[in-house]
């Protein structure tokens, strides 16, 4: 059945006329291509647009063809294929309005992530807010066992992928191309990362397929779409982060934000508009989880997390996505601190820290505030 909805696909019918197709003819379609069957279109007046398509043999087997190649590299690759009437297609995502008729993953089923989904979502530049907000949030709603849905982006959407992973969670990246490459390419040791601990990177999208800049957007519907509860951290008003208010909106989802303080910067612009509207609850502080719980139908059921046991999962969250090792050395150096090449970096300052030879908060500070100031240089430079 899947090389002949990607063969669909490739013979240029739309998402939604196949997502059509499969709900109401899903058996008739191996007999359009097994058998050439031209009498179904004439007993099925509504698939008699498809009768063209089908007259023509060579456009039929050229898309086979391409199919057999797809699926070729998807085994090359290890990458699996469900359709919209498949028992393995997630099932929050089927209830969109436009679900894609095909998914490419790879990683885990989507049966094994769990049900209590929330989506992070932001800006590319987060500011400390972000990082602050990201890494104290979402290791607590790992512990009441949600996954982080999220889009493998710089920013908001790295802090979220990692987090979740550090707190050894699982979590989902939709990618907006095919997955025979990652997009961004800095961001190929997250998603290997998301993979080794029970995650999924999934697309809509065939191998070879470009990361074009308008994917990006139907991208976002399907990051809703797998997800009961969006969190938008940081976002301007004229940003690609609001394409997802859009979504949760048309898909009744329920979105939260951060509190922000009285000095608005730029990139909270947005934040600031869906807090004002009202479009947004707000998550008030760091410790404040229940409100998320409760829009998934659930509630805090485990013990709280301590503080220190949040700041450690923090730290060892922001040292796997440092933006360049000079972070970590100038980090380092400030604080007057030498870790042999031999020696896990993490291992090491957690024991400084239990030795009290080191302040978790300030070395956290500095890594966050290096951190930021190396991601901006670096798209000033790329800008």
């Amino acid at each position: 059945m899947t090389r002949y909805i990607i063969a669909l696909s490739e013979l240029g019918l739309k998402n939604n006329n196949l997502i059509s197709l499969l709900r109401e003819h899903s058996y008739d379609i191996v007999d359009m291509f097994e058998n050439k069957n031209q009498s179904i279109f004439e007993k099925n007046l509504d698939l008699m647009p498809l009768h063209d398509i089908f007259s023509d043999s060579s456009a039929v087997d050229l898309a086979l063809s391409k199919a057999d190649y797809i699926l070729t590299r998807n085994k090359e690759l290890g990458i699996k294929t469900t359709y919209f009437t498949a028992s393995s297609y997630p099932k929050e995502l089927a209830l969109i309005s436009n679900p894609p008729a095909i998914i490419y993953y790879k990683g885990a089923e989507f049966s094994d992530i769990s049900l209590k989904t929330i989506a992070c979502v932001g800006t590319r530049k987060p500011t400390r807010l972000s990082y602050n907000a990201v890494n104290y949030l979402v290791p607590q709603w790992v512990h009441e066992d949600c996954s982080i849905i999220s889009g493998l982006a710089c920013g908001v959407d790295k802090l979220s992928h990692q987090a979740c992973i550090s707190a050894n969670g699982k979590t989902v990246a939709v990618l907006a191309h095919g997955l025979d490459t990652i997009y961004p390419k800095e961001n190929t040791a997250l998603a290997e990362r998301i993979l080794e601990t029970g995650g999924i990177l999934m697309s809509e999208y065939a191998v070879g397929t470009k990361p074009d800049k308008f994917r990006f957007v139907n991208r976002n519907r399907l990051i809703v779409g797998l997800s009961k509860v969006i969190v938008i951290y940081e976002c301007d008003e004229k940003g690609g982060t609001m394409h997802n208010v859009e979504h949760a909106r048309r898909q009744k989802k329920p979105i939260f934000c951060p509190a922000i303080g009285e000095v608005v910067e730029e990139i909270q612009t947005g934040t600031k508009k869906l807090i004002d509207e009202g479009t947004a609850c707000v998550i008030q502080q760091g410790r404040d989880i229940a409100g998320v719980l409760s829009a998934l139908g659930s509630e805090i059921k485990k013990p709280r997390l301590n503080n220190r046991v949040i700041k450690l999962n923090y730290l060892h969250a922001v040292l796997s996505i440092l933006n360049n090792p000079v972070v970590l050395e100038s980090t380092l150096r400030t604080l007057n601190i030498s870790i042999p090449a031999t020696q896990d970096v993490y291992t090491t300052l957690v024991h400084l820290i239990n030795d009290n030879s080191l302040d978790i908060d300030r070395i956290l500070n500095l890594l966050v505030e290096n951190n930021i100031a190396s991601i901006n240089k670096t798209l000033i430079f790329n800008d």
